[in-house]
């Protein structure tokens, strides 16, 4: 509703007069002054969302610019200058978060309060300086580069996601945390070792950990990005060996989900249940046939598999109260 069509305090008067004069009721002037708000309201929420987009695209300009002016002259910098301004950048989008939120003493209030436009557009801000400062320690240190970064920024992501408590700094957090970890079982195993898997599926665990117990405010999105990290480390196992382990943990995964949908009723566990039992099976019959099985029947072994998961599913969903129903 623009504002033409709004009405002014003499109109809103006049409306209200009309109830005292008995034209229209108490309830019929109470009911139009509520839409009308409501429909400022709605307004209002849209211009919100464009200044939110508005900030999500200065953000990414800011990294984007960092990104080009250092690809374009990075042969010709010393490497203090390249950690220089990769430091710059990390400092840049942290002060732009700062002049976002307010400053400091509102920053800290974004941790307890309900998410909103602006402290989604701050802690998208301070997400993009973890990357900026993952890429100054790598571009720094010449031992363990990979480690090092991904660990600076996953503690900056952590931090970040302490004080202003949005989602997008906690994915980074999550995806950094994917790093630490390949990185370092990269440095110190060989990579035919069931480290992988097990550092994987561990860190799985203990993200999925953290949201049922409600440690994380993103319960469901933490959720499923750890089911997602503990899969992809089962499925390394598939490729490297042996594969019964690999086929095996995402099985028993996707078991998990689905018993794990029956307390929670989070969708994400069932997909991702569905998920894991579609890829665990035909990996399953594959090894057990020794590849006997052609490549038309496992196409027809994945249907049916889909076919038992979604009646599945369905029946689960038709168990869960509607208001969990999400």
């Amino acid at each position: 509703m623009s504002n033409s069509q709004r009405l002014s305090s003499e109109q809103r008067a006049r409306l209200e007069r009309l109830g005292e004069r008995g034209v229209l009721s108490r309830e019929q002037v109470a009911a139009v002054l509520d839409e009308l708000d409501r429909e400022r309201g709605a307004a209002w929420g849209s211009r919100t969302a464009v200044w939110e987009v508005l900030g999500y695209i200065g953000g990414a300009l800011v990294l984007g610019a960092a990104v080009l002016l250092v690809g374009m002259h990075w042969e010709d910098l010393a490497v203090p200058a390249r950690v220089a301004l990769l430091v710059a950048a990390t400092l840049a989008l942290v002060g732009a978060g700062l002049v976002m939120a307010g400053g400091p003493r509102a920053l800290r209030a974004f941790g307890e309060a309900e998410p909103s436009a602006r402290s989604r557009i701050v802690s998208a801000l301070v997400a993009l300086a973890s990357c900026t400062a993952a890429l100054a320690v790598a571009s720094g240190v010449d031992v363990l580069e990979s480690l090092a970064a991904s660990g600076t920024g996953l503690l900056v992501a952590l931090l970040g996601y302490v004080v202003v408590g949005g989602l997008p700094v906690l994915l980074v957090a999550v995806g950094f945390s994917v790093g630490v970890v390949a990185a370092a079982v990269a440095e110190w195993f060989d990579s035919s070792s069931p480290a992988h898997t097990t550092g994987l599926v561990a860190l799985g665990a203990v993200w999925t950990a953290l949201a049922v117990l409600g440690v994380v405010r993103h319960r469901r999105p933490v959720l499923g990005a750890g089911v997602l990290i503990a899969l992809a480390g089962a499925q390394y196992a598939v490729g490297q060996g042996p594969s019964w382990v690999g086929y095996g943990l995402t099985l028993l995964i996707g078991l998990l989900c689905f018993g794990g949908y029956l307390v929670e009723r989070a969708v994400v566990l069932l997909a991702l249940g569905v998920l894991a039992v579609t890829v665990a099976v035909p990996e399953a019959v594959w090894d057990w046939t020794g590849g006997a099985v052609g490549g038309p029947v496992v196409v027809l072994l994945v249907g049916v598999v889909f076919l038992a998961a979604s009646a599945l599913g369905l029946r689960l969903r038709r168990r869960a109260p509607v208001s969990d129903q999400r």
